[in-house]
C-alpha cells in the first residue's frame, strides 16, 4: 500500500491517558515527515477528515464509531488505538506504538472493507450502521412484539424484549450478549438475535446480503425504540415497517499486515 503523508488522529480526551498518546503519536508521525492534525473535540469535528490518507482514532470501539460517517464519506480508512474495554475494532495498543506504527506510516498496511446495515422507515427516513440495529420495546418491563419477514414471505413473529440485527463486525457485541452467532468479518450477512424471546424456539437467524428484512411493530402500547450503533437511529419516532439490509456502503478499516481476526478473537474471548 502506499505510505501515509497525511494523517488525522482524533484522541477521545475523556479517556485518562488518551490525550498524551495522540500527543505522542502526532510527534513520531512528525518526525517520520508525515503531516499530522489531532483532535481532542468528542464528536470529531465535520470535514476532520477530509484529504487526509487515514485516521486513527484513540479510545474504544465506540470512539471509533463516532467517525463511521466521515470515513465512509471520504473513503478514508481508520485504525483505533485501544483505550476502552473489550473493543474488537480498536486493535492497536498504546505500549507497541513505537512498534506498530512506523510499519502503517510506512505503507505496510492493508485494508478490510467492513459491511454496514442500510436501514429505511416507511417515509424514507434512513441510517447506516457499521454494528447493529436494535429495536426494543418502548416501555420498561413490558414485551414488545413484532413481525419479520423477507418480501412476502413471512420469517416468524416475536414476543420479546426486542430484537438485534447485526453485521459481521457487530457479531461480537450486543448480538453475542444476546446469545447470536460470531460471524467472520469478510462474510455478507445479517445476524438477526431476539432479546429474551418468549419461547424457547426462538433462535437467531443468518441472512444473506441481497435480500431485505421487513420489520413490523404488532401491537405495541409505545413506539419502540431503535438504535444504531448504541445512538438513537432517527430524530423522530420512525414509521414502522423498517426495511434492514446490507449496505452498498462499506467501512475501511485499517490493519497491520499481521493481524489475525481468530488471534483476536482467542484473546479477547479468552478461548484459550
Amino acid at each position: 500500500m502506499k505510505p501515509l503523508k497525511r494523517i488525522a488522529i482524533v484522541s477521545n480526551a475523556t479517556k485518562s491517558g488518551a490525550l498524551q498518546v495522540g500527543e505522542d503519536l502526532k510527534a513520531m508521525a512528525e518526525r517520520m515527515e508525515v503531516e499530522a492534525n489531532l483532535s481532542t473535540a468528542f464528536p470529531a469535528p465535520t470535514g476532520l477528515l477530509s484529504g487526509m490518507d487515514a485516521c486513527f482514532v484513540i479510545g474504544g470501539d465506540g470512539t471509533l464509531l463516532n467517525v463511521m460517517e466521515e470515513a465512509v464519506e471520504y473513503n478514508v480508512p481508520v485504525a483505533g488505538i485501544r483505550h476502552g474495554q473489550l473493543g474488537f475494532l480498536a486493535t492497536l495498543s498504546p505500549a507497541d506504538m513505537e512498534k506498530q506504527i512506523p510499519p502503517l506510516l510506512r505503507g505496510e498496511y492493508k485494508i478490510r472493507r467492513r459491511s454496514m446495515l442500510f436501514i429505511e422507515d416507511k417515509n424514507g427516513s434512513s441510517k447506516t450502521a457499521l454494528n447493529d440495529l436494535v429495536v426494543k420495546s418502548g416501555s420498561n418491563g413490558r414485551l414488545a412484539r413484532f413481525s419479520v419477514s423477507v418480501g412476502d414471505e413471512p420469517v416468524a413473529d416475536y414476543a420479546c424484549d426486542g430484537i438485534v440485527f447485526a453485521t459481521p463486525t457487530g457479531s461480537t457485541a450486543y448480538n453475542l450478549a444476546s446469545g447470536g452467532p460470531i460471524a467472520h468479518p469478510d462474510a455478507q450477512v445479517v445476524l438477526m438475535t431476539p432479546i429474551s424471546a418468549h419461547s424457547l424456539t426462538s433462535r437467531p437467524v443468518v441472512f444473506p446480503s441481497g435480500i431485505s428484512l421487513q420489520v413490523k411493530c404488532l401491537d405495541n402500547p409505545d413506539a419502540p425504540l431503535v438504535s444504531a450503533d448504541g445512538q438513537t437511529a432517527f430524530e423522530n419516532d420512525p414509521f414502522f415497517p423498517l426495511e434492514v439490509s446490507v449496505s452498498s456502503s462499506t467501512f475501511p478499516l485499517l490493519e497491520g499486515l499481521d493481524h489475525s481476526h481468530f488471534r483476536l478473537l482467542r484473546h479477547k474471548l479468552k478461548w484459550g
